[in-house]
């Protein structure tokens, strides 16, 4: 299935109509590599969407996260980020202009494998962060 099926189905199974609001919503989250917060994806939905509320993008973020096609990340007193990226992932996370970026390596994915395998209890998810100083910052 794609992802905007996928998208469709998870807002009919909460009641809500796949308008073409939260469909974009949906595709900035999906398509971002930035992990947005949730005003950055407000901002960018009011672009095409001028009359968006900003009650309907928390909303279907609220719905995206616990239908588990998106993925809060809060960083203690930090506004929380959204991350569309559902694959097994490392974060690198600039301390000083606070950029997140991807790292996507097969080896997260077979450490993940290999202990599910030896655990009592099957592994959901995961979240790798690490903190520095981002090649940009350190010039």
């Amino acid at each position: 299935m794609n992802l905007l099926n996928d998208f469709i189905e998870v807002l009919h199974r909460e009641g809500l109509k796949a308008t073409p609001q939260r469909i974009e919503i949906s595709r900035i989250l999906n398509e971002s590599r930035t992990h947005p917060s949730a005003e950055e994806v407000y901002r960018q939905v009011r672009k095409k969407f001028p009359t968006i509320s900003p009650a309907t993008v928390y909303k279907t973020m609220r719905v995206l996260k616990k239908s588990g096609k998106v993925r809060e990340l809060a960083f203690y007193d930090k506004k929380a980020r959204f991350d569309g990226n559902m694959q097994p992932h490392i974060h690198l996370i600039c301390l000083k202009c606070e950029r997140i970026e991807d790292v996507i390596d097969q080896k997260v994915k077979d450490f993940i494998q290999h202990f599910s395998g030896k655990l009592t209890f099957k592994i959901e998810g995961q979240r790798i962060d690490f903190y520095g100083i981002c090649r940009n910052c350190q010039r």
